[in-house]
C-alpha cells in the first residue's frame, strides 16, 4: 500500500490536512451538532451476496462527542499502487438523520454486481477513503470495492447502536 501516494492524491484534490479541521455544517435547526469526518472511524465488516449482486456492508464508529449526520457516504478507490482509480458511486434509498452518542454506530452498505456476470475484471482496489455524510474531509478506510469499472451504490446509513 502506497499511503503517501493516497495522502497526496488527498492533497491535491483539496482536502487534505487543510480540510481535515473543517467542521460540517448542523442541519437547520439542530440542537446535536454534526458529526465531523475526524469522529467517524470507517470499519468493513463483512460481504453478502445474493442474486448475483455482493454488498460489502461497513459502519461508522462515533469517537467523538454526541452529534448527527444524514445522507449517504462517498467513496474514491485506490489501487496497490497508490493511484486512484475509477468510482462512480450511485446513492439509492431515503437518507434519515442519524444522532450517534459517543461508540455508537451508523451502518451502510455498498452494492455492485458480481464482475463475473459482466464479463468484466475489475483493477484491484485495494484501498479505499469514505467520506462521510455532510462532510468534505475523506478518511482512509482499507479495502477498496471490487466493482467493475468502479461503479456501485450506496445506502444511507441507518442506525445501529
Amino acid at each position: 500500500m502506497k499511503a503517501r501516494a493516497i495522502a497526496a492524491v488527498v492533497a491535491a484534490a483539496g482536502i487534505g490536512a487543510g480540510a481535515a479541521a473543517a467542521i460540517a455544517t448542523a442541519p437547520a435547526g439542530a440542537a446535536t451538532p454534526a458529526c465531523t469526518a475526524a469522529q467517524l472511524q470507517p470499519h468493513f465488516e463483512r460481504q453478502d451476496a445474493a442474486s448475483g449482486t455482493f454488498s460489502d456492508i461497513w459502519h461508522f464508529t462515533n469517537t467523538g462527542a454526541t452529534c448527527q449526520t444524514i445522507g449517504f457516504a462517498g467513496a474514491l478507490n485506490f489501487g496497490a499502487d497508490g493511484r486512484p482509480l475509477p468510482t462512480t458511486v450511485h446513492w439509492v434509498g431515503a437518507k434519515q438523520t442519524v444522532t450517534l452518542k459517543t461508540g455508537q454506530r451508523a451502518q451502510w452498505r455498498f452494492y455492485f454486481t458480481d464482475p463475473s456476470r459482466l464479463s468484466c475484471a475489475p483493477e484491484a482496489a485495494t484501498n479505499m477513503i469514505v467520506t462521510p455524510p455532510n462532510n468534505t474531509s475523506p478518511v482512509l478506510a482499507g479495502r477498496g470495492v471490487k466493482s467493475c469499472k468502479g461503479d456501485f451504490s450506496a445506502s444511507a446509513l441507518v442506525f445501529i447502536g
